[in-house]
């Protein structure tokens, strides 16, 4: 305890109000939206490789049966693809919602 200086609320009010010059800062919002536009991409694509090998590993015939009746398991895969299809959804619609943002920066930056 010796160590520590004490902070009174005069001082405390002092650094909090110089603290929004620091931390405010403007987004770039062209670099971000096509960073996450490239981003949604990716995923995208990974969720359509993955989709397809999960429909090569897919059960056929008396492994379809025995799946409905469980005596095995579903192979990893074919229970990972909607996980992985409903993360490239989500990135795909925080892409646009990004872009929209872009979009509406752009014309207040046209309108000044």
């Amino acid at each position: 305890m010796r160590g520590l200086p004490l902070q009174f609320p005069h001082t405390r009010r002092k650094t909090m109000h110089a603290l929004g010059k620091y931390v405010v800062k403007s987004l770039h919002h062209k670099r971000l939206s096509s960073s996450t536009g490239a981003i949604a991409g990716l995923a995208s694509g990974l969720s359509v490789l993955v989709g397809m090998i999960a429909a090569h590993f897919a059960p056929r015939g008396l492994t379809r049966v025995s799946i409905a009746l469980h005596i095995v398991k579903k192979p990893l895969i074919v229970k990972l693809a909607p996980v992985i299809a409903g993360v490239a959804v989500a990135f795909a619609t925080a892409a646009g919602i990004l872009r929209f943002y872009s979009w509406l920066q752009e014309q207040e930056d046209e309108a000044e």
